[in-house]
């Protein structure tokens, strides 16, 4: 039994989150409630975007008792912030009122790049989440983790430092190739026995090609035992891909900058991302309606940050399309999972109106081993001929 006053819960990192990670579904749902609870009071005291946003739709937080009533209040989507951010700059009104002690930012792959901020509070509690992630996919204080992550506005580099760091292990911080260039990489990994790369799907396959071009062999001059990867989709054809050429597993994680930390985890077993429930609600939305979907239906993912100081998101659609998996873990944990993403709707794209999604060229295209690791999707329209 987790016995806390929660208004000090502070969502542990390992080991002390192993208790919750594994409690009754009913203790989980009271820190949520609290939370959220909490959360709503907060912005509406000290965030104009959601308080305007809130009385447009008619919701007071005396409304919002817990989780069940999350509901009323208003979807968000990334066209309202980008266009807080237009009416209010440089910051919008949705940050709230607390001290930041550092801004992060989406890439801006699909507008205008946003800022977010994080409070001390907010980075401590990334870490913890992201020593959870690491700890569930076999890091221990014996692995050199190789961090081939951007260390810029891009979030992951830091925060997934961070979590290595927590987790007592040794953090070898080489950036992305911009910073390092692949071949250092390369001689870095193996002089220094990296145990655990840590990088976006596509560069791990990079990373090999390079590799074996410099004339290694990835099985014997290497001690690489597991490839993380976050900041890109890992579709089933990419990850067989991958671990064909490592022999090593490959963990899925889903983040973003809006969520700040590290939602979202496999377990050992890789049959599901694990939901940090206590700093984090997931629901799953119909595209056309915004109405929750049933358990094991592909929807729109909502999120909200219930741990969060800076930039709190309160049912944000985060564009990803996704299920929860109501069947439980036999890893033991009681939290609940969802599906990989499967597609991004930001990425659609209408072909004789038929959405067509770029991940969907995985699968083809790993099929083929004459193709390259990397590869680029063209559109093109080809003229008609009449017969």
């Amino acid at each position: 039994m987790i016995k806390t006053d929660l208004s000090k819960w502070d969502y542990p990192a390992p080991p002390r989150s192993y208790e919750l990670e594994r409690a009754p579904y009913e203790q989980i749902r009271e820190i949520q409630d609290y939370g959220l609870k909490r959360l709503v009071n907060y912005c509406w005291e000290h965030s104009p975007f959601y308080r305007k946003t809130w009385e447009k739709a008619g919701v007071h937080p005396g409304d919002i008792r817990g989780i069940e009533d999350i509901f009323k209040i208003p979807i968000v989507s990334k066209e309202e912030l980008q266009q807080d951010l237009k009416q209010n700059p440089p910051f919008g009104t949705f940050q709230g009122d607390m001290s930041a002690c550092r801004i992060q930012s989406s890439t801006g792959t699909t507008g205008m790049p946003k800022p977010f901020f994080q409070t001390r509070r907010d980075w401590d509690i990334i870490g913890n989440l992201w020593a959870r992630r690491l700890n569930a996919q076999g890091i221990t204080p014996a692995d050199r983790v190789q961090m081939s992550l951007s260390y810029s506005l891009f979030i992951p580099g830091f925060t997934s430092t961070e979590g290595v760091m927590k987790l007592g292990a040794t953090v070898i911080p080489v950036g992305s190739g911009a910073a390092t260039s692949t071949e250092r990489q390369v001689i870095l990994a193996k002089d220094w026995g990296t145990t655990c790369l840590i990088s976006t799907p596509t560069f791990a396959l990079y990373f090999a090609d390079v590799a074996e071009k410099m004339g290694y062999d990835l099985k014997r001059d290497f001690q690489i035992k597991r490839l993380i990867h976050t900041g890109e989709a890992l579709p089933k054809a990419l990850r067989m891909k991958i671990e064909e050429r490592w022999q090593v597993p490959a963990y899925d994680n889903l983040g973003s900058v809006e969520s700040g930390g590290a939602p979202t985890y496999e377990c050992e077993l890789r049959n599901g991302l694990h939901v940090n429930e206590d700093a984090f609600y997931f629901e799953i939305v119909d595209p056309k309606t915004g109405k929750n979907v049933p358990d094991g239906q592909e929807g729109l993912l909502v999120m909200t940050t219930l741990y969060k100081e800076g930039a709190p998101m309160i049912r944000y659609s985060i564009g990803d399309f996704t299920k929860i998996i109501s069947e439980p873990c036999s890893c033991g944990r009681t939290i609940r999972r969802i599906a990989s993403v499967s597609s991004k709707i930001d990425d659609m794209l209408k072909i004789s109106g038929v959405a067509i999604y770029p991940t969907s060229a995985e699968t083809v295209v790993r099929k083929y081993k004459e193709f390259g690791s990397e590869y680029a999707r063209l559109l093109t329209k080809l003229p008609i001929k009449m017969l």
